[in-house]
C-alpha cells in the first residue's frame, strides 16, 4: 500500500516536472501591432514585456540562417529554419514570438520561438 504511493507520488512529480513544452501557437498573444509601437513600449520599461508573446507586422532589413531581422530593431529567432529559404528582404510579414530580451545599447529586441503568420 505504502510503496504504491510513493510508486503514484514520484509518477505524479515527474509528470509535472517533465511536462511537454506548448507551442508558440497555443500561447496567449499579449501585444500585436506594428514593430515600431512594440519597441517603444519596450523602451518605456523592459520587464513588463519580458517572456511576452507577441505578434508583430513589419519589413525584412535582414536574414541569417537562424532568423529575420524586422525593421532593423528586432531579431526573430525562427523556430524552424526551413522558413528562412522563402523570404525575401523587404518583404512585408507578420511574425509570432516570444520576447527574450532587449538591448538598449544597441535598441533590438530579441524574439524567440517565432513563426512566421
Amino acid at each position: 500500500m505504502i510503496l504504491g504511493l510513493v510508486i503514484l507520488g514520484a509518477y505524479s512529480a515527474y509528470k509535472y516536472a517533465y511536462k511537454p513544452h506548448k507551442s508558440i501557437n497555443e500561447l496567449e498573444v499579449k501585444f500585436s501591432g506594428t514593430s515600431d509601437v512594440f519597441l517603444d513600449k519596450v523602451k518605456e520599461d523592459v520587464s513588463l514585456w519580458q517572456d511576452v508573446v507577441v505578434e508583430l507586422t513589419g519589413t525584412i532589413t535582414s536574414i541569417d540562417k537562424k532568423g529575420i531581422t524586422i525593421d532593423s530593431s528586432i531579431y526573430c529567432q525562427l523556430e524552424t529554419a526551413t522558413a528562412v529559404e522563402a523570404l525575401k528582404e523587404k518583404q512585408t510579414i507578420t511574425i509570432k514570438g516570444r520576447m527574450i530580451g532587449y538591448d538598449d545599447l544597441l535598441e533590438e529586441i530579441k524574439l524567440d520561438k517565432t513563426i512566421i503568420k
